[in-house]
């Protein structure tokens, strides 16, 4: 009788824990759809925000080299992925090196490069001045971000090599942005690269756009909770992994060849902790050179050849004439 009694006492008891079981199981299953949900949300919108983004073609065309007085020849080849590329080649003086000059990508192209190729002829160099994939006259539909890049200035190098009169001059890489981390990277693929100039890198891409959402107010815990969703999104857009493919893994490799590393303090697109990264992982030849004041671009005229950016070209062309001396 007793034991009837308990029985019949604890059932109602034993019903209502398992109610309370089966709630909490199913408010755990819920919460777990909808951090997938979240999850698998951000990824997609992750890469939609690239390919949004860099799925574009930029063409500027802005002048010609005839703009700035220089004689031109206008070439064109191909990239190893089959990609059509235009360039112009401004010859220089017989006893100096050739030089090829690379844009970066917020709206530029090779004739916003057109400025810099005048100071450099001047000099003396010849200055091949590329259009890379998918800017100006040369082919393509999407910004790489450096991953690519690297072939187009891999065929431009192909191209000097094929000159009987300049196969055998020094080869300079001289870039800006996207072209001066397209500049590392070719040239630790391609040792007939003698020098780099390298103006305002990224050190990688996901660093880079780490970087970018902190400068535009992103707080640091948001944009490093995003910062895995963005390294999936180019690994599934750009198939490869922006660590490995990047100027920082490749710097390494460019070394005893001189570099030269240029970064301003006021840099709003590219931080300054990029520079300091390449200089660390370089090795030996590398020099670093922060200019205080300067932003992305670096040089404060307009055409780049104002009196107040002299000490930059002299700079430049100092470190040049020093590593290219044959």
């Amino acid at each position: 009788m007793m034991q009837s009694v308990f029985a019949s006492s604890a059932s109602p008891w034993k019903r209502r824990a398992s109610r309370r079981g089966g709630r909490r199981a199913r408010a755990v299953r819920v919460t777990l759809v909808i951090l997938f949900g979240l999850l698998v949300a951000t990824y997609g919108f992750s890469v939609y925000t690239i390919r949004d983004i860099f799925y574009r073609r930029t063409e500027r065309l802005e002048a010609t080299p005839e703009s700035y007085g220089l004689a031109s020849e206008s070439v064109s080849f191909h990239s190893a992925d089959g990609v059509p590329l235009a360039a112009w080649w401004i010859p220089g003086d017989s006893a100096c090196a050739s030089v090829i000059l690379l844009h970066g990508m917020d709206g530029a192209d090779a004739s916003t490069m057109l400025g810099h190729a005048a100071w450099l002829n001047r000099a003396g160099y010849g200055v091949l001045v590329l259009d890379m994939r998918a800017h100006g006259r040369s082919g393509g539909n999407r910004i790489c971000l450096a991953f690519e890049e690297p072939m187009d200035v891999s065929a431009a190098v192909d191209w000097l090599l094929a000159q009987p009169n300049l196969a055998d001059r020094p080869i300079a890489l001289v870039g800006l942005s996207m072209g001066a981390a397209t500049a590392i990277r070719s040239a630790a693929m391609r040792e007939e690269v003698d020098a780099v100039v390298s103006m305002s890198s990224f050190s990688s891409v996901d660093h880079m756009l780490l970087g970018a959402m902190r400068l535009m107010g992103c707080p640091a815990n948001l944009a490093s909770a995003l910062a895995p969703f963005m390294r999936l999104a180019l690994l599934t857009v750009y198939r490869v992994r922006p660590a490995i493919a990047s100027p920082i893994h490749d710097i390494p490799r460019v070394s005893p060849r001189p570099i030269l590393l240029i970064h301003g303090t006021m840099d709003d697109q590219v931080a300054l902790d990029n520079a300091e990264l390449l200089k660390e992982a370089a090795g030996d030849g590398t020099e670093l050179w922060i200019v205080d004041g300067a932003g992305h671009l670096l040089f404060r005229s307009e055409d780049f050849s104002g009196p107040e950016d002299e000490q930059l070209r002299a700079g430049i062309l100092e470190f040049l004439d020093r590593s290219l001396a044959y």
